[in-house]
C-alpha cells in the first residue's frame, strides 16, 4: 500500500479506560430519523463532514468517491468543517450544536470511545436501512466496530488493533525473535539484549506523562473495568488497572525504554529514523506515520503482534470512525457516500492508496498491495489479521472521556513518584470518578 496524507489521531486524546457492559438504551430515536428521508435527502445533497486536524484527506476521499462512484456522486459535494485540533474539541463542537440544533453536519468523525455519549442519548441515526446490502463483505472486527446496543450507528475509517513495530535489521542482529516475545518479563529481556549489541538504542519511549493512548493500549483488557454497571460503582483499583500501572513503571526502572521525549516531537520521529528507538508497540494507526518519519528505512521495519505488555485480552481500543447525527440533513446521500467509499472493495483499496489505512472489506485483504505493503512487506497484513481474529471492541460508556483524564492523571502522578504500589493514586481515581461522574447511564 502506498502512504499518502496519514490522519493525525488526538494527541493524549485517543481513548478511554472504561471496559463496562454496554448500555441497554434504546435507540429508537435514532430508527426514526434514519429512516425519515425526505427531500433534504435528494440526490442534490451539499453534504457536510466535521473532522479535525485537517480537512485534507477527506477530501481526497471525496475525489475518490467522485472518481468510482460517479452516479452516486453527482451533484453532490462536501464541505469539510476542521472541528479543532484534536478529537475532544469535535465533540465538543458536536455537543453544541445537537444542543442548539443548529448547523448539524451531516457526518462526523468522531473516535470509537466517544460514540456512546451521542448513541445512548439517541443522538446518532441507525444507518441500517442504508448499508444493509454492504454489510456481508465487511470484515467482522469492522462490523463489530460499527455497533453500539446492537445498532449500526457508525462506518469505521480506521479499526484499530494493538501492534507492534520493530527493526528487523536490529533484531536480527541483537538475536532477538519478535515472535517469541509474549510477557512483559520478554520485552525487558529483549531490550537487554538489543542494548547489548547497540547500547543506545531503546524498545520503546514512555515520557514523564505518556500520551493517553498509551495507557489504553495496555489496558484494553477484562481486568481494566472501571465502572461496573451492575453495582453501579467504579471499580478504579481493580488489580488490572494496578497491574498496567506497576508494569510502566517497571519498564521505566528496567532502562529497556526512554523516558526522555514523548511521542509527536521532533526527538521521537528522529528516534525511529535513527536507531535510538529499534521498536513501539503502539495502535495500528502508526502504519501511516512510520513511512513519513524514517522513509529510508523500508523493509528494516516490521510489524508483529502486542508483545505482552499489560493485559491484552479483552478487547481492542476501537479506532476513528464516522457517524451520522440523528439531526442531519442528508442522512441517505451521507452513508451512501459512506458506504461506497468505505465499505466496498474498490473504494476501500482507493482509500488504502491515498491513506495508507488497512481495508475493512474482507475481499480487499487479498488483494497485492495489501498482502505485500511496499513499507513493512508481509508481516503488516499477517500481524493485523492475527490479532483481529478473534476482535471484540473495547466496550466505552458515555463518561468516557473524563474517566480517561482522572486516570491518566493518576498515572502521571504515579509514575512520578516513588511509590512501588499505585493504590494511593488509583484509590484517589476512585473518589474522584464517583463525586465528579457518579453513574454514567443515569446523565
Amino acid at each position: 500500500m502506498t502512504i499518502g496524507y496519514p490522519r493525525r489521531p488526538a494527541r493524549r486524546a485517543l481513548g478511554a479506560l472504561v471496559a463496562v457492559v454496554l448500555a441497554s438504551t434504546a435507540l429508537q430515536a435514532c430508527s426514526a430519523s434514519a429512516s425519515s428521508g425526505g427531500s433534504s435527502d435528494s440526490a442534490n445533497a451539499a453534504l457536510t463532514l466535521m473532522t479535525w486536524g485537517s480537512a485534507s484527506y477527506a477530501n481526497a476521499q471525496f475525489d475518490i468517491y467522485k472518481k468510482d462512484f460517479p452516479s452516486d456522486a453527482q451533484h453532490q459535494s462536501l464541505a469539510v468543517q476542521v472541528g479543532g485540533a484534536n478529537d475532544t474539541d469535535v465533540v465538543s463542537k458536536l455537543r453544541l450544536a445537537l444542543t442548539s440544533h443548529k448547523n448539524i453536519p451531516d457526518i462526523v468523525e468522531l473516535n470509537y470511545n466517544e460514540v456512546a455519549e451521542f448513541a445512548a442519548q439517541g443522538e446518532l441515526a441507525d444507518i441500517q436501512p442504508y448499508v444493509a446490502s454492504y454489510l456481508p463483505g465487511l470484515t467482522p472486527a469492522s462490523k463489530t466496530l460499527m455497533q453500539y446496543d446492537g445498532h449500526y450507528v457508525a462506518v469505521p475509517y480506521e479499526v484499530e488493533e494493538r501492534l507492534w513495530y520493530y527493526r528487523k535489521d536490529m533484531f536480527a542482529a541483537a538475536g532477538i525473535d519478535a515472535s517469541q516475545i509474549r510477557t512483559q518479563a520478554d520485552f525487558i529481556a529483549a531490550g537487554k539484549k538489543l542494548q547489548a549489541k547497540y547500547p543506545h538504542s531503546y524498545l520503546w519511549n514512555l515520557a514523564a506523562s505518556p500520551q493517553q493512548y498509551i495507557l489504553l493500549e495496555a489496558a484494553a483488557g477484562d481486568n481494566a473495568q472501571v465502572f461496573d454497571k451492575s453495582t453501579g460503582a467504579f471499580n478504579a483499583t481493580s488489580s488490572g488497572l494496578s497491574q498496567v500501572f506497576t508494569d510502566f513503571k517497571q519498564l521505566r526502572e528496567s532502562g529497556v525504554v526512554d523516558p526522555n521525549f514523548d511521542d509527536f516531537t521532533p526527538d521521537w520521529q528522529a528516534a525511529l529514523a535513527n536507531g535510538t528507538l529499534a521498536s513501539v508497540p503502539i495502535l495500528s494507526w502508526f502504519t501511516s506515520f512510520l513511512p513519513k518519519y524514517a522513509p529510508k528505512l523500508a523493509g528494516d521495519w516490521a510489524v508483529a503482534p502486542w508483545p505482552g505488555i499489560g493485559h491484552v485480552g479483552g478487547g481492542e481500543p476501537g479506532g476513528s470512525v464516522f457517524v451520522i447525527p440523528a439531526g442531519a440533513p442528508h442522512k441517505a446521500a451521507a452513508a451512501k457516500f459512506l458506504a461506497d467509499t468505505y465499505m466496498t472493495e474498490k473504494g476501500s483499496l482507493d482509500v488504502d492508496a491515498e491513506s495508507g489505512e488497512i481495508p475493512n472489506v474482507t475481499a480487499a485483504l487479498s488483494s497485492p498491495s495489501v498482502v505485500n505493503a511496499p513499507y513493512f512487506g508481509p508481516s503488516l497484513i499477517q500481524a493485523y489479521q492475527q490479532v483481529g481474529g478473534g476482535y471484540s471492541a473495547f466496550a466505552y460508556d458515555p463518561a468516557a472521556l473524563s474517566e480517561m483524564t482522572i486516570l491518566n492523571n493518576a498515572l502521571d502522578e504515579y509514575l512520578a513518584g516513588p511509590d512501588a504500589s499505585p493504590s494511593a493514586q488509583l484509590s484517589h481515581a476512585q473518589s474522584q470518578l464517583t463525586a465528579q461522574i457518579g453513574n454514567p447511564y443515569t446523565k
